[in-house]
């Protein structure tokens, strides 16, 4: 009689814990409720795969068996983190980085394309768009800079150095000017030699052929 009523004692202490993973607060508290157990809100962190409210783990698993009364400990969702995407747009990448590494955020996929009118380095487009996001994970589109315009440079000699500059400009070359003088007697490199646009072309000015000495 004895053993029988102890065996009956232990077996109404001692209670089976449900599973309370991806229930609701109040589901779940109600379901320990029913069961002469309680629940403790122990913490509450982001998931991206259990929805805000809903209740990420457990301290005592499913189907552990406890005494009634006790005390449940869970782990609550708080949906999944957003974070808020600044515009990049216009700036140079190498700033970019900085920026992301400030806000705990990571570079994803770099594409580069060529533009005429946006500096190499500098970032033409970003996905996500600027605003609160779910990803920490931004990619962008970087400008190359133009596309390289090679040619047969000119011949500059005995131009007039005020005709010079205006072809220069006109072709995207820089002339480097030597000595006085206003017509060029020597140039280098070569007339018909290939330069790619923004190359230098050294100069040296004189009064002409046969006048510069």
């Amino acid at each position: 009689m004895v053993k029988t009523f102890l065996k009956l004692f232990f077996y109404v202490l001692t209670l089976e814990v449900p599973m309370l993973v991806g229930r609701n607060l109040p589901e779940a508290t109600e379901l320990l409720n029913n069961e002469r157990l309680y629940i403790n809100i122990a913490d509450k962190m982001y998931s991206e795969e259990i929805e805000e409210g809903h209740i990420v783990s457990q301290n005592v698993q499913e189907g552990d068996k406890v005494k009634a009364g006790t005390e449940i400990s869970v782990i609550v969702s708080k949906g999944t983190e957003m974070y808020s995407m600044p515009s990049f747009e216009g700036q140079f990448l190498k700033d970019a980085k900085l920026t992301l590494f400030n806000l705990g955020m990571k570079m994803g996929k770099i594409t580069t394309v060529h533009s005429d009118s946006i500096e190499k380095g500098m970032i033409i487009a970003q996905r996500p768009l600027p605003g609160n996001i779910q990803s920490n994970v931004i990619n962008f589109l970087v400008s190359k800079g133009p596309y390289d315009v090679s040619y047969k440079c000119p011949s500059f000699v005995n131009m007039n150095i005020g005709d010079a500059r205006k072809l220069a400009k006109e072709l995207g070359i820089v002339l480097i000017e030597k000595d006085k003088g206003s017509r060029i007697i020597f140039q280098k490199p070569e007339a018909e030699s290939i330069i790619n646009k923004g190359a230098s072309v050294e100069v040296a000015l004189g009064r002409g052929w046969g006048m510069w000495f």
